[in-house]
């Protein structure tokens, strides 16, 4: 599959939606705070399709040989390792260290989920490949999002907090499986347009639920992760970059070498900033935080392009590819 700059811009964008999701935005007024948040909620379903999209040209013949997903199965766990050793001393330091292997392999920081996760999703996509089972693959897939949907925030109408993380964990699979289907249907007839006023549609969804439970239950808007908005923004917006015939570009080349990099390690710069500014700028510490997804994705760019020049050994290390 020849490269789509499109996605690769986009996943650049949406390397610092994450961000924004995790930030600590100082004094902020918190209604921006929240919004900012809840409108970056495309970014990791974003990623998760990416994956499948570039998984399906693997899949020959309705057959997914083992040996095409090898290499992304290796880095994922090579990914889990790495950014365990990486994190164990902000653990120790925030007294949160894993208890057990479990905690490893879901992620000893609370964003490592997404790889944990995308694993899952590539060996399950695979497994029901291999028993010649992968016609249950779209019944599998709704389940998860009717599942994850109502856990996140619709078990509100039983007035229960069920949990989320059980099903967020299996999230991967019905992006990676709608991924593979915009891989195969490359020339689908729907416009640019339409794709962008869907995505905006789907913000605006988002944005009304929130409200809806914010009116009906007193459900803070913050704690909302997965939405009907967010599927129906995020699924378009991935179709819109693929779509997008964008020469090679200084954003598509970092979102294409970067863009791991940034999501794996943002919270590492966001907890030194949060350790040191008050101690080097306590004036303007506040501040300087209403802009930290900027700055963090600013110093993250310069880093991984420092690593990739003057010790690439180690940020190949630092990426998975051991």
């Amino acid at each position: 599959m020849n490269r789509k700059n499109g996605i690769d811009f986009f996943r650049l964008i949406g390397a610092l939606a994450v961000m924004c999701i995790h930030a600590s935005y100082g004094s902020l007024n918190q209604e921006y705070v929240v919004n900012l948040k809840l409108f970056s909620r495309w970014a990791v379903p974003f990623f998760f399709l990416t994956s499948g999209f570039f998984l399906g040209p693997k899949i020959e013949e309705n057959t997914l040989d083992f040996k095409r997903i090898q290499k992304n199965i290796s880095q994922l766990i090579s990914i889990i390792l790495v950014s365990s050793i990486v994190y164990l001393p902000i653990c120790f330091k925030t007294k949160s260290m894993p208890k057990n292997i479990v905690d490893f392999i879901v992620g000893i920081q609370p964003h490592l989920w997404f790889v944990g996760s995308l694993l899952t999703g590539y060996i399950v996509i695979w497994y029901l490949y291999f028993i010649k089972k992968k016609f249950i693959l779209p019944y599998i897939s709704i389940c998860i999002i009717i599942v994850a949907l109502f856990l996140d925030s619709y078990d509100q109408f039983l007035h229960k907090n069920l949990g989320f993380f059980s099903a967020r964990f299996l999230i991967s699979i019905p992006f990676m499986y709608v991924g593979i289907i915009a891989s195969k249907k490359d020339n689908y007839v729907v416009s640019k347009k339409t794709l962008i006023a869907l995505a905006l549609i789907g913000f605006a969804i988002q944005y009304f639920e929130t409200e809806l439970f914010l009116k009906l239950f007193n459900y803070p808007k913050i704690k909302h992760q997965f939405l009907i908005g967010t599927i129906i923004s995020s699924i378009p917006l991935f179709l819109f970059a693929s779509k997008i015939n964008l020469p090679e570009n200084r954003f598509s080349e970092w979102g294409r070498k970067y863009s791991l990099f940034i999501y794996l390690y943002h919270p590492a710069i966001y907890f030194l900033m949060s350790q040191n500014l008050n101690k080097v700028v306590p004036l303007y510490s506040d501040c300087i935080m209403m802009f930290s997804p900027i700055i963090g994705f600013i110093i993250l760019i310069a880093l991984a392009i420092f690593l990739e020049k003057y010790l690439p050994k180690l940020s190949n290390i630092l990426n998975g590819n051991l």
